[in-house]
Formats: C-alpha cells, sequence, structure tokens
C-alpha cells in the first residue's frame, strides 16, 4: 500500500491516470457494451420498455380506447358508405328496367289493341261478305227477291232507330259531363281561398278529389286543354292515370282558375289529376301564381 501525501502531484497523477482509463473504457448497460460517445436513454425509453415489458417501479402503459373506439367508426362509416353507395346504384338500375319494361309493355299493348282493331275489322269484312253472298243467292228467284225487300225496308228503319238513339245517348252524355265538369270547376274556384301569410296576400296551392266520375267525362274534361298522361295510350283498364298540364284556364274556364281579392290575384299555374277508372275516383291539385 503506498501512501501519498495530501495534494501531493504523484496523487494527482495516479487519479488522472484512473480516470482517463475510466473514460476509455466501454460501460455495459443491461449486459449491453455503450460505445465512446454514444449517449444513454433513459431508463423508461429502454428497449425493454420498447417491448411492452415494465421496468420496477414502473406502472403499465395504459391504452388509448378513444383512438380505437374513433378508427372503428370511421372504419364503420366507411363500409356505410360504400354500402349507400352501392344501393343508390342498384336503385339507378332498378329504375331504369322498370322505365324499360314500362315502355315495352306500352308498346306490347298498343300493338295487342291494334291486333284487336285488325281482327275486327277482317271479322266485318267477312260479315259482310257473307250477307251479300245470301243476298246474291236469294236474289236468283222472285219470292227471294220480295224477301230482300222486306229485309232492306226492315234494316233500314232498324238503322234510322238506332241512329236516332245514339244521338239522344250523345246529347245526354255531353250534357252530364257540361254539368259534372262545372261542378268541377266551381269546387276548385271556392277551393281559392286568399289568406295572409308572411304579412303577403296569396293564394295558397290546394287540392279537390271526386267520385263516381265516368271515363268518358274524365276524356271530355281534360281533352279541352293541352295535357300530358301517363300512361301515354290510357284506357278504361288501366288501374290508374295521371295528367299534368299548365293549361288550366282551357280544362276548366278562366274565370274558374282565378281567385283573390282587391288586395292581390292569383290564377292556377299547373295541375296534376289522378284518375282511377275502376272506382271513377278524381283527385285534382293545383299550384297558384301571381295573375295580373
Amino acid at each position: 500500500r503506498i501512501h501519498f501525501g495530501s495534494g501531493s502531484l504523484l496523487q494527482k497523477q495516479f487519479h488522472s491516470g484512473i480516470f482517463r482509463s475510466f473514460l476509455d473504457s466501454s460501460p455495459m448497460i443491461d449486459g449491453e457494451a455503450v460505445a465512446k460517445g454514444e449517449t444513454v436513454p433513459p431508463p423508461r425509453a429502454h428497449k425493454r420498455a420498447k417491448e411492452g415489458q415494465t421496468m420496477p417501479g414502473q406502472s403499465a402503459p395504459k391504452r388509448c380506447r378513444k383512438s380505437k373506439d374513433a378508427e372503428i367508426m370511421a372504419s364503420n362509416a366507411t363500409k356505410l358508405e360504400l354500402q349507400a353507395e352501392e344501393a343508390c346504384q342498384e336503385a339507378i338500375t332498378a329504375e331504369k328496367a322498370a322505365l324499360e319494361a314500362m315502355e315495352r309493355a306500352q308498346t306490347l299493348r298498343a300493338t295487342a289493341e291494334a291486333l284487336a282493331k285488325h281482327a275486327e275489322t277482317a271479322k266485318a269484312v267477312a260479315q259482310e261478305a257473307r250477307q251479300r253472298a245470301e243476298r246474291a243467292e236469294l236474289a236468283m228467284t222472285k219470292d227471294g227477291r220480295d224477301a230482300l225487300k222486306v229485309q232492306d225496308k226492315a234494316e233500314k228503319q232498324a238503322a234510322k232507330e238506332a241512329e236516332k238513339a245514339r244521338k239522344q245517348a250523345e246529347k245526354e252524355e255531353a250534357a252530364e259531363a257540361r254539368g259534372v265538369i262545372k261542378r268541377i270547376g266551381d269546387a276548385i274556384k271556392a277551393s281559392m281561398v286568399i289568406c295572409k301569410r308572411g304579412g303577403m296576400w296569396q293564394v295558397p296551392p290546394g287540392s279537390v278529389s271526386f267520385k263516381n266520375v265516368k271515363f268518358g267525362v274524365f276524356k271530355e274534361l281534360f281533352s279541352r286543354g293541352r295535357c300530358c298522361y301517363v300512361p301515354v295510350n290510357f284506357c278504361n283498364s288501366d288501374p290508374s292515370i295521371t295528367v299534368t298540364s299548365k293549361d288550366a284556364a282551357a280544362i276548366f274556364g278562366a274565370t274558374k282558375v282565378r281567385g283573390g281579392s282587391m288586395y292581390a290575384t292569383f290564377v292556377i299555374s299547373s295541375i296534376r289529376a289522378n284518375y282511377v277508372p275502376a272506382t271513377g275516383q278524381l283527385s285534382i291539385s293545383y299550384s297558384t301564381d301571381m295573375g295580373f
């Protein structure tokens, strides 16, 4: 054992040599050498902590549940958006298919109606040809010719009476149609009530409905103006018929589609009607605009 005096030069040189040897050596941390000049991280950022292990006296890290919930919600929202887009595309495809099917059905119905008319015409021509053949056979004898004269006289009288009955029926139907159309116009006129909304006088849109309207009256009513029908080639066997028009004055009369007071005057700008031939139910809704 060597003893050095306090503060001696030899003692200072000895301690200086030990410190240099300590700096030149590579320290060991957790069994791993640390290179010279390398920064040693704090214990909480050590490799064991990165591997999910806890240091002595250190609590386990908490999971960020809010972040996971947000990710799950975002993922679900993305899935729902994709499903909504697919549903929209399917709806568009179905609508196109429905329109195409409707057009094909209308075409087929028009073809069927044309064939039915052609068949009726052919049947009438065949019946007329048969009658001519029978008349030609009867005309070959005197008794046959006398029978033809009686038959022609009876047919003329029957045709005259049928024509008279047809004209009378047409007059009655026309009178009935005029009465129904007048009642419809009066009801529309009565439904146009002026009121004040938001400090402004106006006649709001309205609607009226009628029962037991005959198919002929329906056709007569809307044949007066420019109308759009759905289906285009409608008949009394259709489940429903929709009519739209901006020519209400021509259909119901100019005085029936105008309402208001001294403060403001409004007219019906457009109408939409729905008719059910089986029940005769007719519903009419209308929109209004300022009139002058």
